[in-house]
């Protein structure tokens, strides 16, 4: 297998052709695609864009929520040796007609209502871009896929020559800071990740999994093709706030999201516990000091007594498993990637009965350089790195990586290109690491979000946040403090837990900016701050916090559509607040922790 070509014509064989390989939700039921069905569709996708035209290096833009028909349009390219180029379904007219325009590509495929006058509007002034639909009926005057003819007795286009080397896919960057950069993708820098995660991971034809993290960025993109040569079942979920509700109803035996999803289900579930209060409360408690005994002593490769074991066994029948229900009841692990996952989460899930294995990667390494495994998952690491990686670090501790899964360089951008791959074929991946006496790879934090405050300390702001964020009433929060005396924090509340709060009160009818600048909000973050500062240095303490009265947002150019901060933004925007929390004057909606 060289080729994600390759890799297709390996599944449609090697599989059983009534199998139900792809499904997706549609309207009451499901709508599916079995192994057969995919191989036609395909196909016919294929001979259509032949017949319209497309030509072996072609950018074919894919302006497409998670679907089967994604899956379709980016095999079908390959057949043809054409590129995708896919966009973030949440992208707006002018981050689109960007991407459009410097990939040079000559179609954009839209599927949704929602997204088709945002493409009409990013292409009006690229006449020579051909705009087609996936569905009919998009649009007024709009050919969809359907419209573009076959050839003559449904002849197949004799695919061209295609090689390990050839470009596969253009990725365009998230740009925390200026305009995204296209990552050259080949189809051996997929295909090694392939190649290296099929002994390491026990996934198999039998395995139920979900697509929900957007399959326009690398990470879901790999890990899908992944499930694709295992012959597993793949369910397209929209949209990662739909997860919750289908979780029950799909049953994932493996699952792989961000952080978020698991940092949410954590507060909730505590939440609840802290609601319910009384013997169900005592219950968790005591279940979860005997789970932390008992895990505690093997991840520092010890062994608990026999009472303590025979404790967690009880505790993971009576409490635990109805905790692992509330996620489908058959996951056997799950995988996060994409940020850093905070160590309460990952414990509290290690605990409760469902490991979570966390990974380390770029778009421009395809994504994974380090994971952990079932078999050696060391918490708060991201794992020891893939076999055929190397990686070293730089005296400044910077995380440099080489290896097939390396990419060809940023399109059109050899400037760019050689400020990150050095002579040598390093990647300077940005982010500040090290490696322990084992071989597991910690991370610390972006090179260029590293805070140096004013009296010369060094503080990684990304572990700060995580653990704020792990906390019940806190959602969201950045650190402040580069060129200041001591840091501080723009924290935006969790409103839904807020909610329940003022409610249990008897308090109703608060909005989101009333509820931010209420004393008892303040007094509950700051309680969360200082439960995080009593772990921390005391350079990294937070000194004082702002409660912002909404959530940083995609909209609003606040974060990336990968839910990355974008830190210059957010300090622009909140510059006046952030002036605020260095006078010594102590003004309304801010608060001040003491030492």
């Amino acid at each position: 297998m060289e080729t994600l070509r390759d890799l297709f014509e390996f599944v449609v064989k090697a599989y059983p052709a009534r199998k139900e390989l792809l499904r997706i939700r549609a309207g009451k039921g499901w709508r599916a695609y079995t192994v057969k069905e995919f191989e036609r569709a395909t196909r016919e996708t294929a001979a259509r864009l032949a017949r319209a035209g497309t030509a072996p290096g072609d950018r074919i833009a894919l302006f497409v929520e998670n679907r089967p028909e994604w899956h379709i349009l980016d095999f079908a390219c390959h057949i043809l040796g054409a590129v995708p180029v896919p966009l973030y379904a949440t992208l707006p007219a002018h981050q689109v007609r960007y991407i459009v325009g410097d990939s040079r590509s000559k179609m954009l495929v839209v599927s949704g209502r929602e997204r088709v006058q945002t493409a009409l509007d990013a292409v009006s002034d690229l006449s020579d871009v051909r705009v087609v639909g996936v569905d009919r009926g998009l649009a007024e005057g709009l050919e969809c896929l359907q419209d573009l003819t076959l050839p003559p007795s449904r002849k197949w286009p004799e695919p061209p020559p295609l090689s390990g080397d050839d470009l596969a896919s253009l990725i365009y960057t998230s740009g925390t800071t200026g305009e995204p950069k296209g990552v050259m993708l080949s189809h051996r820098n997929f295909i090694s990740q392939i190649n290296t995660v099929r002994p390491l991971y026990p996934i198999t034809e039998r395995d139920i999994c979900m697509s929900f993290l957007p399959l326009s960025h690398v990470f879901e993109r790999t890990v899908d093709y992944v499930f694709f040569d295992r012959g597993s079942q793949i369910n397209y979920v929209e949209s990662i706030e739909r997860v919750p509700s289908q979780l029950t109803e799909i049953r994932p035996t493996i699952m792989v999201s961000v952080p978020r999803l698991y940092e949410r289900s954590y507060i909730k579930i505590i939440s609840k516990v802290q609601q319910e209060g009384g013997a169900k409360r005592r219950l968790f408690e005591w279940a979860l000091r005997v789970g932390r005994e008992v895990r505690g002593a093997e991840w520092r490769g010890e062994r608990a007594s026999a009472f303590a074991r025979g404790q967690f066994a009880v505790a993971r029948s009576r409490v635990f498993s109805k905790v692992l229900e509330r996620l489908g009841g058959r996951l056997r692990f799950s995988i996060s990637g994409g940020a850093p996952l905070a160590r309460e989460v990952a414990e509290f899930f290690d605990i409760v009965g469902l490991p979570i294995l966390q990974g380390y990667g770029l778009t421009e390494s395809a994504p994974v350089i380090a994971a952990n495994r079932l078999e050696a998952n060391r918490l708060g690491s991201v794992g020891q790195v893939f076999p055929g990686v190397e990686v070293r670090l730089a005296p400044d501790g910077e995380i440099l990586a080489r290896g097939p899964n390396i990419m060809l360089g940023y399109w059109n951008k050899p400037e760019a290109t050689a400020e990150v791959i050095d002579g040598d074929g390093w990647l300077h991946t940005g982010d500040v690491g090290y490696l322990d006496s084992d071989g597991y790879l910690f991370i610390t934090d972006r090179k260029k979000d590293i805070i140096v405050t004013s009296g010369g300390k060094n503080v990684a702001p990304q572990p700060v946040e995580g653990r704020l964020g792990a906390t019940p009433y806190i959602a969201q929060a950045v650190l402040i403090g580069d060129k200041f005396p001591y840091l501080t924090a723009l924290v935006v509340p969790n409103f839904e837990n807020l909610e329940t709060h003022f409610a249990n009160k008897g308090v109703t009818g608060l909005g989101r900016a009333e509820m931010a600048q209420h004393p008892e909000t303040e007094a509950l973050v700051a309680a969360a701050v200082k439960q995080v500062n009593a772990e921390l240095a005391l350079h990294e303490r937070i000194r004082r916090f702002t409660v912002l009265p909404r959530e940083f947002s995609l909209e609003e150019g606040e974060l990336t559509p990968t839910m990355k901060v974008r830190r210059r933004v957010i300090a622009e925007r909140y510059g006046s607040l952030i002036e605020q929390m260095y006078l010594k004057t102590q003004r309304a909606g801010e608060y001040e922790l003491g030492d």
